[in-house]
């Protein structure tokens, strides 16, 4: 295997879901109080956060390079993995419904951050040193990420259903699109070039299809197709989502019909 493709790749890969089904395991049979589970998330969320900025340590500190090195990315939310590795360790400060609501979405959005990113690390791996800190660094960050937001499933903080959906949907809308057009129009004005949430340049060059806003779509309908199949391994008949919706589409129909012979 050559390039980003190499055998550190596959070895970092199957370590890493390795010790992430391992701590899952552990905490799901050791951790019971809801109070420790948010701990565990908080703890998990600081540290995905801090490998992320540590490359500003390694870069100033240990190697004494210029500010500019490290790259806006690190610090700025550009793209959607930063917005969740920043939003993650915070979301305790809120309560009620917004707590809700950012748990669920960064917990389904991680899950398809660490993983793609795990599979595609070819913005920050081509082959060579693993271990060079700001490679290993973006490796750490998005497994702690995978971590944090499989965490937020295992032990119960997200509770599996339809509502799920609209926190996706509803965080691709207010988070991630209001940050990308703030922070790409800051960005141009301060000369940089970004392409924060992939709003200006496609994700995939030649791949025009594979824009952000079919990406979120087809991940939307991932989701809903996952909350389907827990509902009808998990819930009785009666608590399903599409079935619910059927029976309150036929109590319509009838009230309609009743409405027209009268």
């Amino acid at each position: 295997m050559t390039g980003t493709y190499d055998i550190k790749w596959l070895l970092y890969v199957i370590i890493s879901f390795l010790l992430t089904a391992i701590i899952l395991v552990v905490l799901h049979f050791t951790v019971k109080k809801e109070t420790t589970k948010e701990n565990w998330i908080k703890i998990f969320g600081f540290l995905t956060l801090i490998s992320h900025i540590s490359v500003y340590y390694y870069k100033y500190i240990v190697l004494k390079q210029p500010a500019n090195d490290a790259g806006v990315s690190t610090f700025f939310p550009i793209y959607p993995c930063n917005v969740a590795m920043m939003l993650f360790p915070i979301v305790y400060l809120f309560n009620g419904k917004t707590r809700t609501f950012l748990i669920e979405f960064l917990a389904y959005y991680g899950v398809y951050g660490g993983v793609i990113t795990m599979f595609e690390p070819s913005s920050f791996y081509s082959g060579g040193d693993i271990l060079y800190w700001p490679t290993f660094k973006s490796f750490l960050s998005h497994s702690l990420l995978l971590l944090t937001s499989l965490y937020c499933f295992t032990s119960g903080t997200v509770k599996i259903g339809i509502r799920n959906i609209v926190s996706f949907v509803g965080g691709i809308l207010l988070i991630f699109l209001p940050t990308g057009l703030i922070m790409n129009y800051i960005l141009l004005k301060a000369g940089y070039d970004p392409n924060a949430m992939y709003l200006r340049y496609l994700p995939l060059e030649g791949v025009p299809l594979l824009n952000p806003y079919m990406i979120s779509f087809l991940m939307a309908l991932v989701v809903l197709l996952f909350i389907t199949v827990w509902d009808r391994f998990k819930k009785p008949e009666e608590e399903r989502w599409y079935v619910i919706l059927k029976n309150k589409f036929a109590d319509w129909q009838v009230k309609y019909k009743q409405l027209n012979s009268k």
